[in-house]
């Protein structure tokens, strides 16, 4: 008889569980309840049961905790889960913690339970006909911790010998099998674009997926890195055993993430390594491949796809170009044409710090138009500077140029070559700059200044290089992108405060300009 141990807050599950059928009958005998995890431990301690059917939320240890206490102490026994509706969630993570099954407290049956009952003990039937470790294959296990350190040196420490730290008697399969027929392949599986967004896994939690995934995968080598990356090494003779490619299962790897932990991991891959020693060197590839998360989602990717390039073009010919631009919307065209840059970048697979140093550089190509060298406008540039060293994707880094541009192109900086404004020119200029976060007609303007529209406008033109329309939203944009950085504003509050009554005219507008959102904008910006 399988011993059987039922675990529940709640007094009336555990005797409906307990007289629900005649348990002797199908091969298991029901030894203790418990009320909590805790008991259950102290009671699996004295009687050792075969099985364990607890809830999952209970006082004192919850059932997901009751499951991953037994696992680390190495407790022998299988988990049978009953949950509600709404714990879904747990109930996913408790087969990955290596539960059988589960049912739902509201569908509890006689033939439900003696459905899983039946299962569970052919399982049990078939763990106990394997015969016990030998002494040697006892030994095995208890080095395993060893061959993994073995193996994480041998990948991260590139001057070590194959030789000495990775012998034939560590592989899952024969070392010679991949020199002759390059059959080795390499899986590495990265969570550190993971980070900002969810708790990571423990390391359990992800073993239990990858083994899930690699079930039919008996000769392979599973590697942890480190907390937030996992390396696979295994032979492809393997995946052509099960008709299946490298490409497929790591696939299915993403999906299982997705399904038990809600995690969408960068996963890079690469087939056909003629030895052990080429698989180091790919791997040492990986690591600034991963960076391209930087660019966009790097999701499931083949590593021999993806080159890594300069950019197309540099960033002294790129400031060349917005410095000679003489268009009306100066800011507009520059922004365009750094991100025209950055798209070019994540094309190309440039290394993000190679973008960032050229946006920095390009910046202060563009700085040397500012008047002075120790403005306010310069140090806020250095500033921004500092915080788009640190960018963690690109959007966030087109967020800092957006916040600069308008400091060299505001009408405050414009080129020292310019000559001085005439009487009415800075009079019509002062009477914005007093007036920007309020309707302004041309008539208006031409009233205070006493000239034609007409006239107003053309000499406004050659003397400031905008026409009146642009000069106005050029200083309102410069305005609001300061005002963005301040969170206690809400949008639509900005919008009104630069003189737009229109919210949506006001984003689109500002969309135009900077590439971007107000609120992707305000993201970007911490």
């Amino acid at each position: 008889m399988y011993q059987v141990l039922i675990v529940d807050d709640e007094p009336i599950v555990k005797i409906a569980l307990q007289s629900m059928l005649n348990w002797e009958d199908l091969g298991f005998c029901i030894c203790a309840l418990a009320s909590n995890g805790k008991e259950a431990l102290d009671m699996a301690e004295r009687f050792h049961p075969d099985l364990i059917i607890c809830d999952l939320k209970m006082p004192v240890l919850d059932g997901l905790a009751l499951i991953r206490t037994a696992k680390e102490t190495g407790m022998d026994c299988e988990f049978l889960v009953i949950s509600n509706y709404e714990d879904f969630n747990s109930v996913r993570t408790a087969l990955v913690l290596g539960a059988f099954d589960y049912l739902l407290k509201v569908s509890i049956s006689p033939e439900a339970l003696t459905e899983q009952l039946k299962k569970i003990r052919l399982k049990l039937d078939a763990k106990h006909a394997v015969p016990a470790y030998t002494e040697r294959q006892y030994l095995n296990r208890v080095s395993n911790e060893q061959k993994h350190a073995a193996w994480r040196d041998f990948f991260i420490h590139p001057t070590h010998s194959a030789d000495c730290s990775i012998q034939n008697s560590q592989l899952p399969f024969d070392s010679s099998e991949a020199e002759q027929s390059n059959t080795i392949s390499l899986c590495q599986i990265s969570f550190d674009n993971c980070r900002d967004s969810v708790t990571l896994p423990d390391t359990d939690l992800i073993c239990s997926t990858l083994k899930n995934a690699l079930e039919q995968i008996e000769r392979r080598v599973i590697i942890f890195l480190d907390d937030s990356n996992v390396l696979l090494v295994l032979p492809d003779q393997e995946l052509s055993l099960h008709k299946t490619t490298l490409s497929s299962l790591c696939a299915r790897i993403s999906q299982l993430f997705s399904y038990y932990m809600s995690l969408a991991p960068s996963i890079l891959y690469q087939s056909r390594l003629a030895s052990l020693e080429e698989s180091r060197k790919v791997y040492g590839t990986f690591q600034p491949l991963f960076g391209l998360n930087f660019y966009e989602p790097l999701g499931v990717a083949d590593a021999s796809s993806l080159t890594q390039t300069a950019p197309a073009l540099s960033y002294k010919e790129l400031a060349s170009r917005i410095l000679d631009y003489t268009g009306e919307n100066r800011m507009s065209f520059a922004f365009q044409k750094i991100t025209e840059f950055l798209e070019r970048c994540r094309k190309d697979h440039v290394p993000p710090a190679n973008a960032i140093q050229s946006c920095i550089r390009l910046l202060d190509s563009l700085e040397y138009q500012i008047p002075g060298g120790s403005s306010p406008v310069h140090e806020q540039l250095a500033d921004l500077a500092d915080s788009m060293r640190k960018a963690g994707h690109a959007e966030e880094l087109a967020g800092y140029i957006a916040s600069a541009l308008p400091l060299i192109f505001s009408p405050h900086t414009k080129e020292i070559s310019k000559p001085p404004l005439s009487i009415e020119i800075s009079q019509a200029v002062s009477f914005i700059e007093d007036h920007y976060d309020s309707k302004i007609s041309l008539t208006d303007i031409a009233d205070y200044v006493g000239l034609s529209s007409s006239y107003l406008c053309r000499v406004f033109k050659e003397e400031t290089g905008f026409n009146i329309n642009t000069y106005i939203n050029n200083l309102r944009m410069a305005k609001a992108v300061r005002l963005l950085e301040d969170k206690n504003y809400y949008i639509k509050e900005v919008a009104i405060s630069v003189g737009f009554d229109d919210q949506l005219y006001f984003s689109r507008l500002f969309k135009k300009y900077y590439g971007v959102t107000p609120s992707q904008y305000r993201a970007a910006v911490k």
